[in-house]
């Protein structure tokens, strides 16, 4: 890796640090040395100022660590720069790195050129300049037209962060094809297609949508708006916020969460393993301070009537 994008990886977090503590100043400690609600705390302020989100465990990879070993996508380092005001990681290292020349580097002066370098027939470069136009002008006309879906929230057109993004295009007769984006958030699919194009698109802590589209040729771009999931970002909060008030937070679990509630629990510790939980069993877990469920990640969620009738979630 790069050591100059290694340093200026470890400047951004620098950054980073600064940012929040100018949020929270109550943080004294070092990016380092964050952990539980700091973290938490790090997350809803990352989500409040630029929309973007990352994972506990994204954390203790990438900013946590004191030597980072490599850089984290690109879109993720943008989110960060934006976090501090920047513009891009982009931007932020043309601002920041100095590039100095490597040992094995001499100034052209010392250089020995060989005089027959220049005396390379001139028409060669010419010809392969015309094959290179020639064969992007061919490549370009043979493209198909290109229709792209970016994915953002519903509230503030904010793009959501594409490691959070699944998006399936549903084909009938057949299983639901997952389709890869971009490190924008966004999908892209040949529109020279004559018939319906059905994509279902989900995102953590946003409500699955479905849309139908036929493009016809058609070259653009729209964005797909997703309504975050208010119940399920309430049941993250209750599992990394304290309470003293465990009734209050019984009876609101109680007004969201239907009677006939199924939540399947999978766990990183037993590789996958499941558990099965009825309503008043997943209150109790969520509101009895021993043996409670913490830092819960919830993966999906299905409603009927203003309540939640089924919830996956992932405990660490």
């Amino acid at each position: 890796m790069n050591p100059e994008k290694i340093a200026t990886l470890q400047l951004l977090k620098q950054k980073v640090e600064t940012q929040f503590r100018a949020n929270y100043p109550a943080c004294d400690l070092p990016i380092q040395d964050w952990k539980g609600k700091m973290i938490v705390q790090f997350q809803e302020d990352l989500s409040k100022q630029v929309g973007g989100y990352v994972s506990e465990k994204w954390f203790y990879t990438h900013l946590k660590t004191k030597e980072n070993k490599k850089l984290p996508r690109v879109d993720m380092l943008d989110m960060l720069v934006g976090y501090i005001g920047g513009e891009s990681w982009a931007v932020f290292r043309m601002e920041n790195e100095i590039r100095r020349p490597s040992v094995e580097e001499k100034p052209l002066e010392d250089s020995k050129l060989d005089s027959s370098t220049f005396r390379r027939p001139l028409w060669l470069a010419g010809v392969l300049g015309s094959g290179i136009l020639i064969a992007f002008i061919l490549f370009a006309f043979q493209q198909d037209p290109r229709y792209r879906f970016c994915i953002v929230d519903q509230d503030d057109n904010r793009p959501i962060p594409m490691e959070t993004i699944q998006v399936f295009w549903l084909k009938e007769g057949e299983s639901p094809l997952k389709l890869t984006l971009d490190s924008l958030g966004c999908v892209e699919m040949a529109s020279n297609r004559s018939e319906m194009v059905v994509l279902k698109l989900e995102a953590l802590y946003y409500k699955p949508k479905t849309i139908t589209r036929k493009m016809n040729d058609g070259v653009g771009e729209e964005l797909v708006r997703l309504e975050k999931d208010d119940y399920a970002l309430m049941l993250h909060y209750f599992s990394t916020q304290k309470t003293k008030d465990w009734q209050s937070r019984r009876k609101h679990l109680e007004q969201i969460l239907s009677d006939n509630l199924k939540v399947i629990q999978i766990s990183e510790q037993t590789g996958g393993g499941i558990a099965l939980y009825n309503k008043q069993e997943f209150i109790n877990k969520m509101t009895l301070p021993i043996g409670s469920l913490q830092n819960i990640e919830i993966l999906s969620t299905v409603y009927e009537k203003e309540q939640m009738v089924e919830i996956r979630f992932l405990s660490k």
